[in-house]
């Protein structure tokens, strides 16, 4: 089941945001106050509605409550985004993203209920999108420029099993394994040292190193989300 992200704000982050996550197969509405703004997006494809965000019960009739995600993008608007925010925690949304504009804003937000806060800077969308729809543990580590390690867990209708030798990540797919975690619990799993001959099987959590678009594609075509069963 694809996530719902609704997103309050379609300025250049919170359009960039929702194409990216649209991408990764989300299904992502987009709430802006200004009608031209709306007309605009609308043109361009997005699934775009008016709304007032300092309104509790216009988001409420909204539905934001019923989104995995919300993601305050209000711009330069700071008074806005934090009655937006305090809204959004009091309808008990499950996941309050908030756009900052500096620190004193970004630490104001987090109080009021934001659970994750981000300052724009180059290519902040696009690593927020892949954080909100990571299929296991939830956030990427950043290494430098495009490198990432990354959490995937495997088990998808086209992953197949076998050791590490036979599945050559790194020569088929330009990653490397760094360490597998197996076992349904957190507390419980076993942390197994990336050996060629080691057996890879369905549900195995794969940490691997490589650049975020060979990354990306991997766990789209062999990732499995967090709790599927696979046959």
């Amino acid at each position: 089941m694809s996530r719902r992200v609704f997103i309050i704000g379609g300025g250049n982050f919170g359009s960039q945001l929702a194409k990216r996550l649209a991408e990764l197969g989300s299904e992502v509405l987009i709430a802006e106050q200004d009608p031209k703004k709306v007309e605009e997006l609308s043109g361009d494809g997005f699934h775009v509605m008016e709304l007032d965000a300092e309104d509790e019960s216009a988001l409420m009739q909204a539905g934001v409550q019923n989104a995995d995600v919300v993601v305050v993008s209000i711009g330069n608007n700071m008074q806005g985004s934090i009655i937006a925010t305090l809204a959004l925690k009091d309808l008990g949304v499950k996941k309050i993203v908030a756009r900052a504009i500096d620190d004193k804003h970004a630490k104001v937000l987090g109080k009021v209920g934001a659970d994750i806060v981000v300052l724009p800077n180059r290519d902040m969308a696009e690593r927020l999108a892949e954080r909100l729809m990571a299929k296991v543990m939830g956030e990427r580590s950043p290494v430098i420029d495009d490198f990432q390690i990354a959490h995937i867990c495997v088990g998808s209708s086209d992953f197949e099993e076998g050791s590490l030798a036979d599945l050559r990540l790194p020569q088929k797919h330009k990653i490397t394994v760094l360490l597998v975690l197996r076992g349904e619990k957190e507390e419980d799993r076993d942390v197994m040292e990336a050996t060629p001959d080691l057996f890879i099987r369905h549900g195995d959590i794969l940490v691997v190193f490589g650049k975020r678009e060979r990354i990306n594609y991997y766990e789209q075509r062999y990732g499995i989300t967090k709790g599927t069963e696979t046959n």
